[in-house]
């Protein structure tokens, strides 16, 4: 039974240092064993309820007397059971969680509004809707032509951090003015 507690209580140590420190595989550089960042089977915590599991049901079995051989087994299939259930629990959680990360590729395609206008063969600056906020970005003619300010484009083209746009035929113009203004074109009070 002693060795049992000393399994579950292992367990339970690395379960609660895995929850307030982060994944305890990160901190001994292998970071790459918990695939995804989800319930995979090598994940810190799912490791840590089934050897929990497996000291507890160990526990319960040498209480109950059970010969040991059925006890190890019992103990191993609980492991795996709480293991499994703890790794689907982990991997739904982490499906339900949404990412903010937003890449410049991602844009491509997408409609925006030209913020400040772009003149013939130069740079102006688009507003596009990214997660959950507005982002303005540089912004380059695909032919060169000139844009007006407030004309509704499309991002064709990411090149580097600006994008190369068109507009977008039969859309109005919308004033500039009714467009949230971009942090550096806002004149600063001085």
């Amino acid at each position: 039974m002693l060795i049992y507690f000393i399994i579950a209580m292992i367990g339970t140590v690395f379960l609660l240092v895995s929850g307030i420190l982060g994944e305890v595989f990160d901190f001994f550089g292998h970071g790459d064993v918990d695939v995804d960042g989800g319930g995979s089977f090598f994940s810190g915590k799912v490791i840590a309820v089934a050897l929990t599991a497996f000291g507890a049901a160990g526990m319960l079995t040498s209480y109950y007397d059970v010969e040991p051989l059925l006890g190890a087994i019992i103990s191993a299939l609980a492991a795996m059971a709480l293991g499994g259930a703890a790794a689907w629990l982990i991997e739904k959680l982490y499906q339900s969680t949404a990412s903010t990360d937003v890449t410049l590729t991602s844009f491509v395609g997408r409609q925006g509004r030209l913020t400040v206008g772009i003149a013939a063969n130069s740079l102006g600056e688009v507003q596009l809707a990214a997660a959950a906020s507005t982002r303005h970005f540089p912004a380059r003619s695909r032919d060169g032509a000139p844009i007006r300010a407030g004309a509704a484009v499309r991002v064709v083209e990411s090149y580097g951090s600006a994008f190369v746009v068109e507009p977008i035929d039969g859309v109005p113009v919308v004033p500039v003015e009714t467009l949230e203004p971009s942090p550096a074109s806002t004149p600063s009070a001085t």
